[in-house]
C-alpha cells in the first residue's frame, strides 16, 4: 500500500507530517535544499511503512492511503512516486505546469499562505501578494 500527499498540500506545505514519520519517507523538510521552490510535500512509496502516523498531523487532510485517494486526485499517486524516481528537471517538465496552475487557483481562492510560498513563482504577475513574515 503506501500513502500519498494530494492537492490540499499545495499552498500549505505544513511539515508536521515530516516530523512524525518514523522512517523519514516524507520530504521535503524545511531545511532541505529545494523546499523553498517546491509546491508541496511528497511521500516515497518505496520507503513508506503504511503506519499512518502522518495522517492526523496534516492540517488540511491531504494524506491518504493510496486506495483511498479521491478520484479527482488519483494522479498524485504517480506524482509522489515520480518525485523520488525522476531528476528534478524531469519532474518539473512533467508536473510543473500542473502544479503551478493548481497552486495559483488555490492561492487566488485562499490567499497565499506563508508556509506555502514558492520561491521563484511570479506572484505579482498573477495579482497575488506574498504575506510578510
Amino acid at each position: 500500500m503506501a500513502f500519498t500527499i494530494a492537492e490540499p498540500c499545495l499552498n500549505t506545505k505544513d511539515t508536521a507530517c515530516v516530523n512524525v514519520c518514523p522512517v523519514d519517507c516524507i520530504h521535503l523538510r524545511k531545511d532541505e535544499d529545494g523546499f523553498a521552490t517546491t509546491f508541496q510535500l511528497y511521500i516515497d512509496p518505496d520507503t513508506c511503512i503504511d503506519c499512518g502516523a502522518c495522517v492526523p498531523e496534516c492540517p488540511v487532510s491531504a494524506i491518504f492511503p493510496n486506495e483511498d485517494v479521491p478520484e479527482a486526485w488519483r494522479e498524485y499517486i504517480d506524482k509522489n512516486a515520480d518525485w523520488y524516481k525522476m531528476a528534478r528537471e524531469d519532474f518539473d517538465a512533467k508536473w510543473g505546469e500542473h502544479e503551478a496552475a493548481t497552486y495559483l487557483a488555490k492561492a487566488q481562492a485562499e490567499g497565499v499562505k506563508l508556509e506555502g510560498v514558492v520561491e521563484g513563482f511570479d506572484y505579482a504577475a498573477n495579482g497575488l501578494e506574498v504575506p510578510a513574515e
